[in-house]
């Protein structure tokens, strides 16, 4: 779902299956309380995520400097959500710090290049609504073997 968005904005951000949102936050947010963080540290990473989110997704086309190594950053996330004809996929991970993709050799920022095309292979025929993206995972037929609708 998150990745069905053809144009970068901020609000893409926002853009995320229900499910996946009770998924990620459980894996990060209980070993987080189990190992005694606080609250408020807690609070304050959940602002910084955000804020760094709006920021890779929102639409500014300027060069980031040297914070392109620590930061994600508009830059580096449309490559992320690059269609495959647009240029290289499984690039840029990083959510908030693109430090792991430079350290695990992941990062592509191509010098004053913007990707022509965003989406995922097979986008044409993925749903256009809200309600029908929340529901499709759970009615989509596969066959043995074949691998999951993108999105």
């Amino acid at each position: 779902m998150h990745h069905s968005i053809e144009e970068m904005d901020w609000i893409g951000n926002w853009r995320f299956h229900w499910a996946e949102v009770i998924v990620y936050r459980t894996l990060l947010y209980a070993p987080a309380a189990f190992f005694g963080f606080s609250v408020e540290a807690m609070f304050a990473y959940g602002v910084f995520n955000t804020l760094i989110g709006h920021f890779a997704h929102s639409n500014l086309r300027f060069k980031a400097g040297w914070l392109k190594y620590l930061l994600n950053t508009p830059e580096m996330h449309a490559w992320h959500h690059a269609h495959p004809e647009a240029g290289p996929v499984d690039r840029n991970f990083g959510i908030a710090l693109s430090l792991w993709d430079w350290l695990f050799r992941t990062a592509y920022v191509p010098e004053g290049r913007y990707p022509e095309r965003l989406g995922f292979a097979g986008i044409e025929t993925y749903p256009r609504n809200i309600v029908t993206q929340s529901v499709a995972p759970f009615l989509t037929e596969r066959s043995p073997g074949s691998p999951r609708p993108a999105g």
